[in-house]
């Protein structure tokens, strides 16, 4: 393992073009459903940096 850890190394692949396809998706939504949708996925961002 390398010296400095990164999600993918701690957790497996790091899901980017899964976020990215998602933050396309929340630019279209509705305000409140784009607001449920960038918690989701901050919530997701913040569970992989924990794991380091």
């Amino acid at each position: 393992m390398s010296e400095n850890p990164t999600p993918a190394s701690v957790s497996g692949d790091v899901p980017v073009e899964t976020w990215r396809a998602s933050l396309a998706e929340a630019k279209e939504a509705p305000a409140a459903e784009r607001h449920e949708h960038l918690n989701s996925l901050l919530n997701d961002l913040d569970a992989q940096v924990g794991s380091l």
